[in-house]
């Protein structure tokens, strides 16, 4: 079924009519912050309601859409449904053919007749049992692996310049199979080397695996502890079809610590190798021991859709840089039932985001900025940030005319008004300016990421724009809450990412407690927008910044 069947076009159509009135409940409302560099519109035209925010959350985190899941019924009528949004709006289409931008991904199914098997060889020969010393994975399109290599213990896996770490040295992975340990090096007494406790980009395991793909690696384990590796049948990663057909790295998975403490060469002992690991000048270490895995899976194509829509800018100049303003649209569909439950509506991860985007989808329609403003409703964020990488790497806009993200999936907005702002990324380019003068104006503190080690900013749809040079922000309020104790919205936070995070329980009722908050954020993300569209200079990395200089691979390569 495809978002554009007569029958879905009808319903979307019908669904949208039925927000018209909702859309004209916007009450005359001054703006946060005005700007004298753009045009002047009028007051009411900009407002934003909690009527509007919430009737439009309650919908599309409703049962209706089927959990948003790409490639079903769901998507069908949830990318309907937007297109007629915003067509509604007068939004006019972004995507090369219309509002759709096709989002080709390759996923996995278990095979039952998988054999399985993985052996070491050389120094060491002996067969490995899956479940207890190995997993393995596909990273190919392909519906089997037949691959092996020398292992070569790794470290973390690392090449970063602007930390002056490199754990590859002179090695040679070419034909190799790495062995990885996840995240990165926490640096006793130095808080700059890969920000401390907040986590660099380097620590991203997509990252690292295009880097020991373009050194040639065929296979990529992480060293797991014993007793931890799971059962559970083999299948793949979720791949943009386009890298999964044409990967070198053949697979990934896990090797357990003890397996691999008995591989290494006679006067190496693991712990050492691990606590080397962490320190500058540590260099791969091959372990003279080959690995060959072999197994099936049943490789499935899916094809999904992001949606576009553009408001194009008003000045000459400057209407073909263009500010994108994203959301993800996805959930985790019909699944588990949890308390007879089984629909998996995601309404504040990411129906908030949505229901924004939309708001001010309509906002600026009746007010158009110098530099043209891009929604961006993405599919695949819950798969890898698919959709999001699909655009930045080959979609209607070139990444040279994107002159900032910012990304809307934070989602404690639901939880009420907030004192500060802190939107993630600030630190890195001079967004950061906009982001203080309307903080400012709607007397804002702005504090930093208040969940550093959660590593947020790498785990939404931002990071591909700023992998691909694009400076980009996590929009998001911050956790002072007005009229709350200390610790009310860290509390809330936990309450929802132990219960709801992912599950049939992140529904409407579940997760709104103040839509006070949610109109506030709107205001926020709404003026910040305003300013940066009008700014006459584009906005810029700082020169410490880790995405001043991307590497390559890790941007739109492999």
């Amino acid at each position: 079924m495809t978002p554009e069947m007569p029958l879905l076009r009808l319903v979307a159509a019908l669904l949208a009519a039925a927000f018209t009135s909702v859309a004209q409940l916007a009450q005359a409302q001054t703006p946060a912050a005005a700007t004298a560099r753009g045009p002047v519109p009028a007051a009411d035209s900009l407002a934003v309601t909690a009527e509007e925010l919430g009737a439009r959350l309650r919908f599309i985190s409703s049962d209706l859409f089927e959990g948003r899941l790409p490639g079903t019924r769901g998507e069908a009528l949830t990318t309907a449904y937007l297109t007629a949004e915003l067509a509604e709006f007068g939004v006019q289409p972004g995507a090369d053919s219309g509002w759709l931008q096709p989002v080709d991904i390759v996923t996995h199914r278990a095979n039952s007749a998988s054999p399985n098997e993985a052996r070491v060889s050389g120094r060491v020969t002996r067969t490995l049992e899956f479940g207890r010393d190995f997993r393995v994975a596909s990273y190919t399109a392909a519906d089997s692996v037949v691959a092996g290599g020398e292992l070569v213990f790794v470290g973390y896996g690392i090449h970063a310049p602007p930390y002056r770490w490199d754990d590859f040295g002179a090695a040679d992975l070419r034909g190799k199979v790495a062995v990885m340990l996840l995240g990165e090096p926490a640096i006793a007494g130095d808080s700059a080397a890969f920000n401390g406790r907040r986590a660099s980009r380097y620590s991203w395991y997509n990252g690292k695996l295009a880097e020991l793909e373009r050194r040639g690696a065929v296979g990529v384990l992480l060293m797991q502890a014993s007793g931890s590796l799971s059962r559970a049948p083999v299948t793949g990663a979720r791949r943009l079809a386009a890298g999964a057909d044409s990967a070198t790295l053949r697979f990934t998975g896990s090797i357990s610590d003890s397996v691999l403490a008995s591989l290494l060469p006679r006067g190496r002992r693991l712990g050492d190798l691990v606590a080397a690991a962490g320190r500058r000048g540590f260099r791969a270490v091959p372990t003279g021991v080959r690995l060959d895995v072999r197994f099936r899976t049943e490789p499935v194509r899916v094809l999904s859709h992001n949606v576009i829509g553009v408001v194009p800018g008003t000045d000459p100049a400057l209407r073909d840089q263009h500010v994108v303003l994203s959301a993800h649209w996805d959930a985790y569909g019909i699944g588990r039932p949890v308390e007879g439950d089984s629909i998996y509506n995601g309404a504040l991860d990411d129906g908030s985001g949505v229901t924004l985007l939309l708001a001010l989808a309509r906002v600026f329609a009746a007010n158009p900025q110098r530099r043209s403003i891009t929604f961006l409703f993405t599919t695949a964020e819950e798969w890898g940030l698919l959709g999001a990488r699909a655009f930045v790497c080959g979609g209607p806009v070139p990444a040279a005319r994107m002159a900032a993200n910012l990304n809307v999936d934070d989602g404690i907005e639901l939880f009420g008004v907030k004192r500060n702002a802190s939107p993630l990324g600030i630190e890195h380019s001079t967004l950061a300016r906009s982001v203080e003068r309307i903080a400012g104006s709607m007397g804002l503190a702005v504090t930093p990421d208040p969940y550093p080690e959660q590593g947020f900013f790498l785990r939404a749809d931002n990071f591909p724009f700023a992998l691909a040079g694009v400076p980009a922000l996590y929009m998001a309020l911050g956790t002072d809450a007005e009229g709350r104790p200390a610790g009310y919205i860290d509390a809330k936070v936990e309450e929802y990412l132990q219960r709801h995070y992912h599950r049939p329980s992140d529904e409407y009722d579940t997760v709104v407690v103040d839509l006070a908050g949610a109109v506030q954020f709107a205001e926020f993300v709404r003026d910040v927008t305003i300013d940066v569209a009008n700014a006459a200079e584009r906005p810029e990395w700082l020169a410490g910044s880790e995405f001043r200089r991307v590497a390559e691979g890790t941007g739109c390569g492999r």
